[in-house]
C-alpha cells in the first residue's frame, strides 16, 4: 500500500494576507458562505461532456466518478488495494475469480443497485457498458485503455479509418454475461487490468441510452457509436448512474456544475446534498472566494499559496504524491494546416512555420536545451520539484533518476538552432503559437520561460504564449492544429506503460495527434506491458526513456508534489493520487 503523507498545515499571519483581505473586503461582505450541506469546488478547466465514455480529462472524470461507478473502485488512500463496487467481488487468482493464466477474469455483480431514473441495474447494462466503451473508441479517447487489454487492438479503425471487420463480434464474444455475473476474456495477459477497470468503463443503463437515441447495442447499429461527436450522445448533457450524486444543473455558459444527492444510493444517501463545481480561471479570485467561504476547496497552484496559506480557516495539505507526467512540451510533427493561425504563414519565412517544422530532430533537442528548468523550479514551485528525467515521473515503477536528458545549455540550443533544417531556421527565423490550458498559471509561466531564452538567442524567432479555454482545448489537439503544447498527463493507472504509451507509442494519446512514430518505440512498449518479470520489465522502461531522450517527441519538465487546498471543517476527504480531485460521497462539513 503507497503510503500517504499527511502534509504540514501552515498557521501563520501575514501582512501581505491581511492587505489582500482588506483589498477583498467589500466583496467578501457580499458574498455568501457556501451552506452545510453543499460542497463548493472551484475548479481550473470547465467540464467537458457528461458522457462516461466519451470524456477523457481530469475535470469530467471527476465530475463523472460521483454520479457513475465502475465494477470495483480504489481503497481509501491507497493505488493498489481495490473494493468492490457494482462487482460484489474483486476478482482475484486467491478467489478463482482469475484464472491462473491470467486471461479470464469473472465479476458477479451486486443485486438490487438502481439508476437515478429507479431502474434495476443488470448484468446485461454491465456488458452494454463495456461494449458501448470499447467501441465507441473516439478520437483522443480512452476505448483503447481497455482495446489493449481485451482486444489486443490499438484502434477499432484500420489505418485509413475504417472500422476494422469483426471488432463487433470480437468485443461480443470477449465480454459475456453468465447468469449473475460478467466474464472478460483478455487476448494477452495485462498485469494493470484490474486498476483501469477501478477507474474506466462506469456503468450506464442500456434501456435509457437506448430510450433516448443511443446506441441499441447491436453490430447493424455501430455507426451511432464509434467515434461519434459528443454532443451526439444522449448521455452529453444527462446522468443516469448508480452513484450517489446525480445531475441538478449544468450552466456551459457560465460554467457551474451541480450534482444533488441520490436518496435512493444503495449504499445510503451521501452526508453531502450539493456538490457545485465552478471553473475560476483567474488565480487572484480563487483566494477571495476561499476567504469569504463561497469555495469550500480550490485548485491552486503552489505559487500561489502565500496568498492563502495563513488564512483562518483554512488548511493547506503539501507535498503529496502526484502521479503525473506534469507541464509537459510536446512537439507536433504533423501539424494541419488548414485554417490554422498558429502557424502563420505557414512556410519558413520568419512569419510562420511549415507543417512539419518540428520533424526536425535538432530543432526539438534545441527547444529543449533552449528550457531553464532550474528557474521553473524556483519561480513557479518554490523549490518543491525536481527536474523530471523522462516520461515516468518519480514515485512510478521503471522511474530512473539517472536518466541522461537535455539540461538547460543555452550554447548547444544555438547550435542546434543553427544545423536544423539544414541552416534554414536560424537564417529565416520563425514565428508560431505555443498553447497551454486558460488559467493553468504554471503552464503559462512554462510558455513564458521557453519564449523568453528562445527569442533571447535570434531575434528572428517570435513565439506567442496563448491560453486557450480546456474543452477547445481538447478538440483542436486531438485535429492537429497546435504546433507545440504546454500540457500534462495525468496517470490513468499507477503503472508506468500509462506514462510511456500516450508519448511514444505510434498510437498513444499525444504521439497519435502530433504524427510521432518509431517502430522500436512501439516494439519495446508492447513487450514491457506483458512482461511480468520485475527486474527485466524494469530494464525495458529504462531503454524506452532513453529512446524518448534521443527522439524527444516531447520534453518533460519537472517532478513535483499535489497540494490541496481546503476549509477546515472538511472531514473525511482522503486524498488518493489516483482520484484527481476526490472522491466525495464520504465527505461532510462541520460547523462554520
Amino acid at each position: 500500500m503507497l503510503s500517504i503523507r499527511r502534509a504540514r498545515v501552515r498557521w501563520r499571519k501575514a501582512a501581505a494576507t491581511l492587505a489582500l483581505l482588506l483589498v477583498a473586503a467589500p466583496r467578501l461582505a457580499r458574498a455568501a458562505p457556501a451552506p452545510a450541506d453543499t460542497f463548493a469546488y472551484d475548479i481550473v478547466g470547465d467540464v467537458n461532456t457528461l458522457d462516461p465514455h466519451w470524456q477523457y480529462d481530469s475535470v469530467s472524470h471527476t465530475v463523472a466518478r460521483q454520479a457513475y461507478e465502475t465494477l470495483i473502485f480504489y481503497r481509501g488512500t491507497s493505488v493498489k488495494d481495490l473494493d468492490p463496487l457494482i462487482a460484489s467481488v474483486v476478482p482475484a487468482r486467491e478467489n478463482g475469480l482469475v484464472t491462473a493464466d491470467g486471461l479470464r477474469y469473472t465479476f458477479p455483480i451486486r443485486k438490487g443497485v438502481r439508476f437515478h431514473d429507479g431502474s434495476l441495474l443488470t448484468p446485461a447494462d454491465v456488458k452494454y457498458s463495456f461494449l458501448r466503451f470499447l467501441l465507441m473508441d473516439r478520437a483522443g479517447g480512452g476505448s483503447g485503455l481497455l482495446l489493449e487489454p481485451i482486444l489486443g487492438l490499438q484502434s477499432t479503425r484500420d489505418g485509413q479509418g475504417r472500422l476494422r471487420n469483426g471488432v463487433f463480434a470480437a468485443a461480443d464474444g470477449a465480454v459475456r454475461v453468465e447468469g449473475q455475473a460478467v466474464v472478460i476474456e483478455l487476448e494477452k495477459p495485462f498485469a494493470p487490468f484490474l486498476q483501469i477497470v477501478a477507474a474506466f468503463c462506469p456503468v450506464v443503463s442500456k434501456s435509457w441510452v437506448v430510450a433516448h437515441g443511443g446506441w441499441d447495442g447491436t453490430a447493424a447499429t455501430l455507426d451511432r457509436i464509434n467515434n461519434i461527436p459528443k454532443e451526439s450522445s444522449p448521455l452529453h448533457e444527462h446522468i443516469n448512474g448508480t452513484g450517489p450524486f446525480t445531475l441538478e444543473s449544468w450552466d456551459q455558459k457560465d460554467k457551474r456544475l451541480v450534482l444533488a444527492r441520490f436518496d435512493k444510493y444503495w449504499q445510503g444517501p451521501a452526508r453531502l446534498k450539493r456538490l457545485v463545481f465552478k471553473t475560476v480561471d483567474d488565480p487572484a479570485a480563487r483566494p477571495e472566494r476561499m476567504a469569504s467561504g463561497e469555495a469550500d476547496a480550490t485548485m491552486l497552484e503552489r505559487r500561489f499559496l502565500p496568498q492563502i496559506e495563513s488564512l483562518p480557516g483554512v488548511t493547506v495539505e503539501d507535498e503529496l504524491p502526484l502521479f503525473e507526467v506534469h507541464d509537459a512540451f510536446v512537439f507536433n510533427q504533423r501539424i494541419d494546416p488548414a485554417g490554422n493561425p498558429d502557424i502563420g504563414s505557414g512556410r519558413l519565412d520568419g512569419e510562420g512555420i511549415p507543417p512539419d517544422f518540428f520533424a526536425d530532430a535538432d530543432l526539438r533537442r534545441a527547444f529543449a536545451h533552449a528550457f531553464d528548468y532550474e528557474s521553473y523550479i524556483r519561480e513557479g514551485y518554490r523549490g518543491k520539484a525536481q527536474k523530471a528525467r523522462g516520461p515516468i515521473p518519480a514515485g512510478v515503477s521503471g522511474y530512473d533518476e539517472s536518466m541522461n536528458v537535455p539540461a538547460f545549455n543555452p550554447a548547444r540550443a544555438s547550435e542546434l538552432f543553427q544545423s536544423a533544417w539544414k541552416g534554414k531556421v536560424w537564417l529565416q527565423g520563425f514565428k508560431f503559437a505555443a498553447t497551454y490550458e486558460q488559467g493553468r498559471t504554471d503552464r503559462q509561466l512554462a510558455c513564458q520561460i521557453l519564449k523568453r531564452n528562445v527569442e533571447t538567442l535570434n531575434p528572428k524567432f517570435k513565439i506567442e504564449c496563448r491560453a486557450v479555454l480546456f474543452s477547445t482545448w481538447l478538440s483542436r489537439f486531438v485535429q492537429g492544429k497546435y504546433p507545440l503544447v504546454n500540457t500534462r498527463w495525468v496517470l490513468d493507472y499507477p503503472d508506468p506503460h500509462n506514462a510511456v504509451q500516450p508519448f511514444l507509442d505510434s498510437q498513444g494519446y499525444f504521439a497519435k495527434a502530433t504524427g510521432y512514430s518509431n517502430v522500436r518505440a512501439d516494439r519495446l512498449i508492447r513487450e514491457a506491458a506483458t512482461e511480468l518479470e520485475p527486474d527485466h520489465r524494469n530494464a525495458l522502461y529504462r531503454e524506452i526513456q532513453a529512446l524518448a531522450a534521443i527522439d524527444l517527441p516531447a520534453f518533460f519538465t519537472v517532478d513535483t508534489y499535489a497540494v490541496r487546498v481546503y476549509r477546515s471543517n472538511v472531514r473525511d476527504w482522503a486524498y488518493n493520487p489516483m482520484l484527481d480531485y476526490g472522491y466525495f460521497y464520504p465527505v461532510h462539513k462541520e460547523g462554520p
